[in-house]
């Protein structure tokens, strides 16, 4: 189920950074850099975190 998650979150991440690199920005890369960018650093951390959860609670 752990496997199942982080497949699902690094989908849906890939899918917001290509919907928003092609059909929001257009040529603006230094813009969607900076959103890439936040993007990767949150789920970063997201998965950080569920996984310091996953071993501290061993669930």
């Amino acid at each position: 189920m752990f496997l199942i998650r982080l497949l699902i979150i690094a989908f849906v991440v890939g899918y917001c950074v290509w919907f928003i690199s092609n059909k929001v920005l257009g040529k603006n890369l230094k813009m969607a850099r900076v959103i890439a960018v936040t993007l990767v650093a949150t789920t970063a951390v997201y998965l950080l975190l569920g996984i310091l959860s996953y071993v501290i609670e061993g669930n």
